[in-house]
């Protein structure tokens, strides 16, 4: 294993990650820029592997603190020692725990907000430190929606990423949670392209009423759109 400092582009700030894990991609920064945060919010992030959403959440958004929960002991330290680096270890706490016993580290109904970027793929290879990220290997996708109701005060909104061909699995496990689908955006690479992944807001116990926008990574001359480049700055 070879640590590595991924600089963010805003100020100083980075973000520790490991040759031989998943780094972040750009998923993770669409859904840290389009969840809806104030400062106010007390923030979990499922899942949070390099730390990437909280740390975004924290540092664009303001937030008043976020909680990781993250299953891999070398990944949440590296999380931890990011925090450290970036001067936000009073306003980023990193738990290593599986999404599964959430009930055992957490207290219900204690959090306004939940990033969630889970792992995309129902099955794959051979276990890897890689595949642990992008494959269920060890939780679910309902095991997270299942986390995130747990987690979330009554009104409280999901934030969660998922490839745009389990929208449905995604849809039907959050109404099963009492988390009601309020806005998804289907994100596409290009305008000719089918969608790729989709973003969705999910408020529990909101009421029924879902909002479908659509974001486009580059326009028509294949030129990045403005909209991506905000959320690089």
């Amino acid at each position: 294993m070879a640590r590595y400092a991924t600089d963010l582009g805003i100020g100083d700030y980075i973000v520790f990650q490991d040759t031989d894990d998943y780094a972040f991609s750009q998923d993770s920064v669409f859904l840290a820029n389009m969840a809806k945060l104030t400062p106010s919010d007390v923030v979990l992030d499922l899942g949070c592997g390099s730390g990437i959403l909280s740390t975004l959440a924290i540092i664009k958004k303001h937030v008043k603190k976020a909680v990781g929960i993250e299953l891999q002991p070398h990944v949440a330290d590296m999380a931890r020692d990011s925090a450290i680096q970036n001067g936000l270890q009073d306003k980023f706490e990193v738990l290593c725990a599986d999404v599964k016993d959430i009930r055992n580290v957490i207290k219900a109904e204690s959090f306004d907000k939940v990033l969630c970027n889970p792992p995309y793929f129902a099955n794959g290879d051979l276990l890897t430190n890689k595949n642990l990220s992008r494959i269920e290997s060890t939780a679910t996708l309902d095991d997270f929606v299942k986390g995130a109701a747990y987690a979330l005060r009554f009104g409280g909104d999901l934030w969660i990423i998922v490839k745009a061909d389990r929208f449905a699995s995604l849809i039907h496990s959050l109404k099963s949670c009492n988390l009601e689908p309020k806005e998804a955006t289907l994100v596409y690479p290009k305008p000719t392209s089918d969608a790729d992944v989709v973003i969705v807001k999910a408020r529990k116990g909101g009421k029924e009423g879902l909002k479908i926008s659509s974001f486009f990574v580059t326009d028509d001359k294949g030129e990045y759109t403005d909209k991506y480049k905000e959320m690089y700055v």
